[in-house]
C-alpha cells in the first residue's frame, strides 16, 4: 500500500514540476526587472503565455534543418525522462536499487550533446558560433560536474540518491556541494556563462533558426533541464535530513528548489557577462583547488 501511495505522490509531484518550470522564469523575469527599474511582463504567467503563443504560430524550418523538429522534440522528451526519476525529496519508487546518481548524470550529459546537435542541425552560422562557445565552456563544466558526481558516490558509498538519506554532513560533502551549485549554474546558462547563447546580440546565438513550436518547443525543454540541474542541488541539501523531516521533506525540497532558482537568477543579475576565452579559464581556477580540496578531506573521511 505504502508503495502504491509513493508512486501516486511521485506522478503528482512529476506533473507539479513540469508545471512549475517556466512559472518560475516568469517570477524570474519579474525579478529581473524590478532590479533593473523595469515593469517587466505584466504577469509570472509570462513565460506560458509565450510558449504558448508559439506553439500557434506557423511552424517555419531553416534550409535543410528538417532535422530541428525531431532532435527538439527528443530533448525535450529526455529532459521529461530526466525529471521523472530525480528524487523529490524523499526517495524515487521508480528507481530504488538503481545507480541512479549515474543514470542522472548521463541523461545531463546527454541532454547538453542533444541541445548542441539541435542548434548544429539548423545549419547557420550564428548558431555554430553559439555551439563552439559552448562546447569550449561545456568541455570544463561538464567534466567537473561529472566527476563532482561520480565523487559524490564514492563519499556517500552508494550510486544511489537513496545512499544520501540519513548521511552525516561532512566539510568534503559540503565542498562538494559548492562544487555541485557552481556546476549546475554554470550549466543552466546564466550570466556570466551565457556565452553560447548571449540574448543581447543582434542574433540570438543557438535558438537563432528555431521558430514557432520548434523554438516554443526548445525553451520549455530548456526550463525543465534548468529546473533539473537546481532540482539535483535542492535533493543533495535536503535528502540527508529525510529520516528527521519525514514527507515534510517534500516541501523542503520545493522551498529549496524554488530559493536556489531565484537566488541564482539574482546572482546573473548583478554579474556582467564574461569574455569567451576567459570563462573556461575561470572556471578552472575555481573548480581545481575545490576539487582536490573535497578529494583529500573525503579521502581522511573528514
Amino acid at each position: 500500500m505504502q508503495l502504491e501511495v509513493n508512486i501516486a505522490l511521485s506522478i503528482v509531484l512529476f506533473v507539479c514540476l513540469t508545471l512549475l518550470a517556466p512559472l518560475l522564469d516568469g517570477i524570474e523575469r519579474k525579478i529581473r526587472a524590478k532590479l533593473h527599474s523595469r515593469i517587466g511582463p505584466p504577469s509570472i504567467l509570462q513565460t506560458w503565455y509565450d510558449i504558448l503563443k508559439l506553439f500557434s504560430k506557423e511552424l517555419v524550418l531553416p534550409e535543410g534543418g528538417l532535422l530541428v523538429p525531431l532532435l527538439v522534440g527528443l530533448l525535450y522528451t529526455l529532459a521529461l525522462v530526466t525529471l521523472s526519476i530525480i528524487p523529490y525529496g524523499v526517495p524515487n519508487p521508480f528507481t530504488l536499487g538503481l545507480p541512479d546518481i549515474l543514470l542522472v548524470l548521463v541523461l545531463v550529459i546527454a541532454l547538453q550533446l542533444l541541445w548542441t546537435v539541435s542548434s548544429l542541425a539548423s545549419g547557420n552560422p550564428y548558431a555554430t558560433i553559439g555551439v563552439f562557445r559552448e562546447a569550449g565552456l561545456g568541455l570544463v563544466n561538464e567534466f567537473f560536474l561529472a566527476l563532482s558526481l561520480i565523487a559524490l558516490a564514492l563519499i556517500t558509498g552508494s550510486s544511489s540518491f537513496t545512499g544520501l538519506v540519513g548521511f552525516r554532513l561532512t566539510l568534503s560533502y559540503i565542498l562538494l556541494l559548492v562544487v555541485l551549485g557552481i556546476a549546475c549554474y554554470v550549466a543552466s546558462g546564466r550570466i556570466p556563462f551565457d556565452i553560447g547563447e548571449a540574448e543581447p546580440e543582434l542574433a540570438s546565438g543557438v535558438l537563432v533558426e528555431f521558430s514557432g513550436p520548434v523554438l516554443g518547443l526548445a525553451l520549455y525543454a530548456h526550463y525543465l533541464k534548468r529546473l533539473i540541474l537546481y532540482a539535483i542541488l535542492a535533493d543533495l541539501i535536503v535528502l540527508p535530513f529525510a529520516n528527521v523531516l519525514g514527507l515534510a521533506s517534500i516541501g523542503v525540497f520545493l522551498l529549496v528548489l524554488v530559493v536556489l532558482w531565484i537566488v541564482f537568477a539574482v546572482v546573473s543579475v548583478v554579474l556582467g557577462r564574461s569574455r569567451i576565452d576567459l570563462a573556461p579559464r575561470s572556471l578552472l581556477k575555481i573548480y581545481t583547488p575545490l576539487t582536490i580540496a573535497y578529494s583529500v578531506l573525503g579521502y581522511l573521511g573528514a
